[in-house]
This record gives C-alpha cells, sequence and structure tokens, in this order.
C-alpha cells in the first residue's frame, strides 16, 4: 500500500523536474578549439598532398623538372623555326632574283642573236654591192622585214637605205610607216610616227647607207592587211620612194 501511494504521489502531487548540471565553456574558448581543429586538419591536409609521392610514387619536384626542360625544349625549337622561316624566305627571293635575271638573259641573248642576224645580213649586202662595184642608182631599200613582236597588235621594222649613183650630198629624211588596218569591217590607215609629233621626228642623215628599224602598235583587236613604207626628204616631206609589203 505504502508503495501505490507513493506513486500516486509522485504523479498527481507537487514536484519538480528533474535537472541535469553541466559545465558550459565560453564562448571564445570554442572559437580557440575550432580554430584548432581547422589548423589540425589543415596541416593533415598539406603534409598528404606533399608527401603524396611517397604513397603513389608521384614526385612533385620531378614534374617541375621535366616542365622546365620542356619548356625550354620548345623555346628552341620556336627560335629554330624561326630561323628556318627566315632562310627560306631569303632562298625563295634569291630563287625569284635569278630567275628573273635568267629571263631578262635569255631576252638580252635572243635580241643580240636577232640583232646579230641583222648585221649579217646587212654586211652581206653591203659585200655583194662592194664586189660588184655598183650600186643601185638614186634611193635604195633592201633586207626590208615587218615582224609580230611580242603582242599580237605590236610589230617591229627594219630595213637598210642605200644612196648609189652621184653622191654630191647626204640623204637628209626619215622613214614613214603607213599601217593598212581592218577592225569590226571597217578599214583604215595608221601613219607612223604620227605626223603630230613634228617633222623632225626620226629624221636621219646618210651619204651610202643607213640602218632604220622601229616598232610600231596597232589597235587591239585589228588585223594589219598591209604596210607601205615611204622615204620622205627633209625638210619639205617629199615622197623620194615607197616600198609596199602584203604578206606578213
Amino acid at each position: 500500500m505504502r508503495g501505490i501511494g507513493r506513486r500516486l504521489r509522485s504523479t498527481f502531487g507537487i514536484g519538480s523536474s528533474r535537472m541535469a548540471i553541466r559545465s558550459q565553456l565560453a564562448w571564445y574558448w570554442r572559437w580557440v578549439l575550432n580554430v584548432l581543429m581547422m589548423v589540425v586538419v589543415g596541416g593533415v591536409v598539406w603534409w598528404l598532398v606533399q608527401n603524396s609521392y611517397r604513397v603513389t610514387g608521384f614526385d612533385i619536384e620531378e614534374v617541375r623538372h621535366q616542365i622546365a626542360a620542356l619548356t625550354a625544349e620548345n623555346a628552341v625549337m620556336k627560335h629554330d623555326l624561326e630561323t628556318a622561316k627566315a632562310t627560306l624566305a631569303d632562298r625563295d627571293r634569291q630563287l625569284q632574283i635569278e630567275k628573273a635575271a635568267q629571263g631578262e638573259l635569255a631576252r638580252t641573248v635572243a635580241q643580240l642573236q636577232e640583232e646579230n642576224a641583222g648585221l649579217k645580213e646587212d654586211l652581206g649586202f653591203l659585200r655583194n654591192i662592194m664586189s660588184s662595184g655598183t650600186t643601185p642608182e638614186g634611193l635604195g631599200i633592201s633586207n626590208l622585214k615587218i615582224e609580230r613582236d611580242g603582242k599580237p597588235n605590236e610589230f617591229r621594222y627594219r630595213m637598210l637605205l642605200t644612196q648609189g649613183g652621184q653622191r654630191k650630198q647626204d640623204f637628209k629624211g626619215k622613214v614613214q610607216i603607213v599601217a593598212r588596218i581592218a577592225k569590226d569591217g571597217a578599214a583604215s590607215t595608221l601613219t607612223f610616227p604620227d605626223p603630230s609629233a613634228g617633222d623632225a621626228a626620226g629624221v636621219f642623215e646618210f651619204r651610202f647607207y643607213q640602218k632604220v628599224e622601229g616598232r610600231f602598235a596597232i589597235p587591239e583587236g585589228a588585223t594589219l592587211k598591209g604596210v607601205d613604207v615611204r622615204v620622205l626628204a627633209f625638210p619639205g616631206g617629199q615622197v623620194k620612194m615607197t616600198r609596199t609589203v602584203n604578206q606578213l
């Protein structure tokens, strides 16, 4: 009965709840502990990173040396590449210069060969005159040639003028080229040198013989049908002789 009554009093009677007494640290001590714990954790992590090669076999210093060696090798290779590019560009320029010089030399040789052939023809003609002892009376045209020169609309002419008979004085005059052309179904003529250039253009003077050569060009798309070669006396412009060339 006593036990039952004690239980009823403890349940329905006035009583205090159980109390627990604990010791409490100050807030600054808790912060100190937290900082210490973070320092310890950081130190452990740093030690693991620095000494990881002992566990995994990875050596960070060796990797650093390899990176430095590769960087130096890359710099050397870049320098060699730039040097090779400069050398190649210089050789390319030299090759272009040599090609241009060879082309110019080839053109010069061809021109000299052509001039040499013309001189041989003129020399042969003069030898024939000297061997025969006679020269055609008055003015004469020999070795007349009209050929294409470079472009389709450009032409070159050359001839040898002679003066025979009684040579009382030197002949003074010029050669005039009258080109007969056709373009778009219409025929026309062009005179070289241009009459507007003046009477003194192309004037020469000789007693025995005179070599004459020059170039003229017709409009693009035009066809050269024939050429009239005129020898004009100067001054006055009187036509002394004419030679016609139809087959070009």
